[in-house]
């Protein structure tokens, strides 16, 4: 029998029911004329703001002066990005993270000119473009850009750190993990513990997550994400089930430790189906803990914004202590606001 533990990474801005959350990208203010916070239909302002934009870049002079807050700049770069780039219908099979930087000039500490932030959108295109074609793959697509304040620089500058999402593959799995089926614990896994082709039990599990609260809508119309981010980090302490410890479902976080039961074995490391005569699918039973972490997050009163789920990662950790290693999950859940844009999406443009 095995069972599960690991080390606790905490996070200090706020804990509730051993759920961490962390709010970025996060529009409080908004000094100009185009409050954001509480938008719930961001379609028209967002397509004004593009229109705008395309008559400036052909030379129609935009309002002499006028200034927007360093919130709502963020915010309008994010947004827009989303809404005629991005497809978030939940249907790729691994996601690719990266992360490019870009400046802003200011005119004080917490505006700029209107005209500044079109060439920053175009930097931050620019840079979400370089990532996007540098990733090969079928069916390869971009899900989700990220856009937060990164800090001031010299000059009266601001950085923009630009989080890219692009999704490759197809989706296979519909949910139900059959008795052949055997995934390996980490998330940089190469093979299944068949030794055929397939990504590690967390990648799995981030793809599945997302197509199952992200299924796409009718029609020709696709979700996208914008506004702010609130990240949700589970802690696979916070959620164990047997005291003391007896068994290798012992968490709803998937963890091991080399100090119970046989260690750290090929079984072990293997979420597989019927281990130790459990008539249990290791893949389902993590599988079907997250998706109730989601739901109950969304329900709560914690979630304020109506958001939704949004491409999320499960980290693989491997923790070396006195009494032995530990291998575990760290689910990190992100949830944003999600709108339908069924605008034709354009497509990213090639950097030379």
């Amino acid at each position: 029998m095995r069972s599960k533990a690991k080390r606790a990474v905490f996070f200090t801005l706020l804990i509730l029911s051993g759920w961490t959350i962390i709010q970025f990208t996060a529009c409080q203010k908004d000094t100009g004329q185009n409050p954001v916070q509480h938008e719930e239909d961001p379609t028209q302002r967002i397509e004004q703001f593009y229109a705008d934009m395309q008559n400036w870049k052909q030379g129609v002079p935009y309002k002499s002066g006028e200034r927007i807050s360093l919130d709502s700049a963020i915010w309008y770069i994010d947004a827009t990005l989303n809404y005629y780039y991005a497809n978030s219908n939940g249907t790729s099979a691994k996601f690719h993270w990266d992360t490019v930087y870009v400046e802003m000039e200011l005119v004080n500490d917490y505006e700029a000119m209107y005209q500044q932030v079109f060439a920053s959108y175009d930097e931050s295109l620019m840079g979400l473009s370089e990532k996007y074609h540098a990733i090969s793959g079928e069916n390869k697509r971009f899900i989700m850009a990220i856009i937060n304040d990164a800090g001031p620089l010299p000059d009266n500058k601001h950085k923009l750190q630009i989080v890219t999402v692009t999704g490759t593959g197809t989706i296979q799995s519909s949910g139900d993990f059959g008795e052949d089926e055997a995934y390996l614990w980490n998330r940089n896994a190469q093979f299944d513990c068949n030794g055929e082709s397939a990504p590690g039990a967390p990648i799995i599990f981030e793809t599945m997550l997302s197509a199952h609260f992200n299924p796409p809508p009718s029609g020709s119309c696709h979700w996208f994400f914008y506004g702010s981010t609130t990240e949700l980090v589970l802690e696979y302490e916070d959620f164990q089930l047997n005291d003391p410890l007896q068994n290798y479902l012992d968490y709803k976080i998937y963890a091991a430790s080399s100090n119970i039961g046989d260690g750290l074995t090929d079984e072990v490391k293997c979420l597989e189906y019927n281990q130790n005569n459990s008539g249990i699918h290791e893949m389902q039973f993590y599988y079907d803990h997250l998706k109730v972490f989601v739901s109950d997050w969304l329900a709560s009163p914690e979630n304020t914004g109506n958001m939704k789920l949004a491409p999320s990662v499960i980290e693989s950790w491997i923790s070396e202590r006195s009494s032995g290693s530990v291998f575990y999950h760290e689910p990190n859940l992100k949830f944003r606001k999600r709108g339908l844009s069924c605008q034709l999406q354009l497509d990213i443009p090639a950097t030379d």
